[in-house]
């Protein structure tokens, strides 16, 4: 009788620390809306399936850290003043319609994505954008 109670208490320890674990990295670090959360889901499949098929000799982050600056690229050469590197919904759906995946992911979701975690740029005038961490930490799944 004790070594079934022991048995279980020990299966109970092991399983713990793995599971406190996996809670943790799958935790966000920001609170994020079911909508928003599930449209970071469909932009994060659908880069990686990209990714798989014609980065598959890469680094992953060297795959991430590559979109981010071709999104970067689109925004800041609509204006050419900017000197801080941000993302708008625009260079987002550039990127996706250049790797031929723009039918996957509509304009709605990638602002919805850009409204709820970014800011405004320009204090308002203009939509929304993230910084390249941002879009970094969302294509990273560190969300």
């Amino acid at each position: 009788m004790i070594s079934i109670a022991f048995s279980s208490l020990r299966s109970s320890v092991v399983i713990a620390p793995v599971a406190r674990n996996a809670l943790a990295y799958n935790a966000p670090s920001r609170c994020l809306s079911m909508a928003c959360a599930n449209s970071v889901h469909k932009l994060n499949d659908i880069l990686e399936e990209y990714r798989a098929k014609n980065y598959s000799q890469e680094f992953p982050r060297r795959f991430q850290k590559d979109i981010v600056k071709a999104a970067s690229t689109v925004n800041n050469s609509s204006r050419q003043l900017n000197v801080t590197a941000n993302i708008s919904a625009e260079g987002i759906e550039h990127v996706l319609h250049n790797i031929g995946m723009g039918h996957r992911m509509s304009r709605s979701e990638i602002e919805g994505i850009i409204s709820e975690v970014g800011e405004h740029a320009d204090g308002g005038e203009s939509g929304c954008v993230i910084s390249e961490n941002q879009m970094l930490d969302l294509i990273s799944r560190n969300w």
